[in-house]
């Protein structure tokens, strides 16, 4: 099974590199990681602020930018769980 890496940065600012990755079988799979990620991560209060601008960046196994996530927010009340 192919392996993914969820890297959090804020802006161009890589602010957490994931190691160890987690397998996940297809690039579909990973998407679904990474929004399910997104929400605990929006849980946070640090990622509550609109400007903030923080993202996943997703590699495949051999480190390939597969696709980036934004952390979903509403500047109005403040974050949304849904992307």
């Amino acid at each position: 099974m192919p392996r993914y890496y969820f890297n959090l940065y804020q802006g161009k600012h890589l602010i957490s590199h994931d190691d160890a990755g987690y397998d996940c079988p297809n690039d579909e799979a990973a998407r679904q990681f990474a929004r399910m990620s997104n929400g605990f991560v929006a849980l946070d209060p640090i990622f509550s602020s609109p400007s903030g601008n923080y993202h996943f960046v997703v590699l495949n196994e051999d480190k390939q930018n597969i696709f980036t996530m934004p952390i979903s927010q509403r500047p109005s009340s403040g974050v949304s769980l849904l992307s």
